[in-house]
């Protein structure tokens, strides 16, 4: 390769890359139809069917779906606390496991975001999952240009792949994701796409009427 040649090819797989590490977050806001009427994780970390369910047993609801390894007050809280930034951190540390490996970016996550180690792990799978199922759709497309028509709904090629090959298993992994929690975060969606039957913490059941 040219001086000329492998400038380029740098840049275009570090530009490959941030769409890799945008799609990681796409997927933990994938759609997902009506998620305020299905199960829900409580408070209690244990996946009801309802909130109906959920609020018979006593427990408030912590997020819309099943529960998994972020489904705590701890991890959701971060979520909170870094809904403008997690985007472009998870973005930094997606370059970290790339050029420096997996270990590299792992740590980089701990030290950034500061997830659990079980949260922490689902977003690194979901990272190298990326990255063996999705590199060559996103280095395409970043060469060929393609993207979909303005205010349209339909992924691009690279979102489509992680959408497809990676979402799924993030959000059984994860369990909660912002969406799933109600929060408005640096990733724009529709306010019908979020939870909207979160309980505040600490749970105070509603007073019996006669």
């Amino acid at each position: 390769l040219t001086m000329g040649t492998s400038t380029h090819f740098l840049l275009t797989l570090t530009l490959t890359i941030g769409f890799i590490a945008t799609s990681l977050l796409v997927s933990a806001f994938s759609l997902e139809g009506d998620m305020n009427n299905g199960p829900v994780c409580g408070y209690d970390q244990v996946t009801y069917p309802s909130k109906e369910a959920c609020h018979a047993a006593g427990q408030g609801v912590m997020h819309c779906q099943a529960c998994g390894q972020c489904s705590n007050r701890y991890d959701i809280n971060i979520y909170n606390q870094t809904k403008e930034t997690l985007t472009k951190t998870s973005t930094r540390c997606a370059y970290v496991t790339v050029f420096l490996g997996e270990a590299a970016g792992r740590e980089c996550m701990n030290l950034a975001v500061g997830f659990t180690q079980s949260c922490n792990e689902c977003w690194m799978e979901d990272i190298e999952c990326d990255k063996k199922h999705c590199m060559l759709t996103c280095f395409k497309q970043k060469i060929i240009g393609h993207k979909p028509p303005p205010n349209s709904t339909k992924l691009d090629p690279c979102l489509q792949c992680d959408e497809t090959n990676c979402g799924p298993g993030f959000k059984v992994c994860a369990g909660a994701n912002r969406r799933r929690c109600g929060i408005v975060s640096d990733i724009d969606r529709p306010s019908d796409q979020l939870c909207t039957i979160v309980d505040a913490y600490p749970y105070s059941p509603p007073l019996a009427t006669n």
